[in-house]
């Protein structure tokens, strides 16, 4: 089974071009891990091609297209998303969204520990999971920074991953355990992640997107202008 995976829930653009035997191993791959920034729009098809190329897959040849579909920036999820998508629907091929703190989880090689993962949502939030033997217990979920000082606290060995680790820690002004995965790792955990997926739940329906846990500054903008509106109109 030939499978794309891609992550574009934060500043790096994460890409896994896989290939899995019959037992659902990976027997190969290839991956990219880059700083994106807000070019994702610019540099992910490029990167889907040219990853592609230089396995002499064609496009047409993958059987599953996995997606991380949130939580994570706004823009970054639905520019991976609309792409996907629009792969999907041209070339017939599944599609599958895995929540972005999962595939952060089993990207690492975690102990018989708690694991909090987190993704920086900005205005001193995080967006945030907790786990433990596999499973996950809290999330996804848009925690101030005393929710997780409380979650911390209440969990003494608790180790943290997730994009925005060392940030967290920085912000807290903690000594928080920081578990690493490798530069492959996530791309490589959503593909495991989306087959299963697909092998136990099917292709995503049509109306699937991204997650988001919290409105845009968007629709917040918005919100205050209808509601400015009716105030004056009353």
């Amino acid at each position: 089974m030939n499978v794309l995976a891609c992550d574009t829930s934060t500043a790096i653009l994460h890409l896994a071009l896989c290939i899995f035997d019959d037992q659902q191993n990976i027997s190969w791959f290839e991956s990219i891990s880059l700083t994106a920034g807000n070019r994702h729009s610019e540099l992910l098809m490029d990167r889907i091609i040219s990853l592609c190329a230089d396995a002499s897959i064609e496009v047409s040849d993958l059987d599953l297209l996995v997606a991380a579909k949130g939580p994570g920036s706004f823009t970054g999820l639905r520019i991976a998303m609309a792409t996907l998508k629009g792969i999907s629907c041209a070339a017939n091929i599944p599609l599958v969204g895995v929540m972005s703190l999962d595939a952060w989880y089993h990207a690492i090689d975690f102990a018989d520990r708690p694991t909090l993962v987190v993704i920086d949502a900005k205005k001193q939030r995080f967006y945030s999971a907790l786990y433990e033997r596999g499973e996950r217990l809290v999330g996804p979920a848009d925690l101030r920074l005393e929710q997780i000082k409380e979650l911390i606290d209440h969990y003494p060995t608790l180790l943290v991953s997730g994009s925005d680790a060392p940030l967290l820690a920085k912000r807290l002004d903690k000594n928080l355990t920081i578990a690493h995965g490798k530069g492959s790792a996530l791309a490589l955990s959503l593909a495991r992640l989306g087959v299963k997926q697909y092998l136990s739940q099917g292709v995503d329906s049509d109306e699937a997107g991204p997650l988001y846990i919290r409105v845009s500054d968007a629709e917040l903008a918005l919100l205050k202008r209808t509601q400015s509106l009716e105030e004056r109109d009353d």
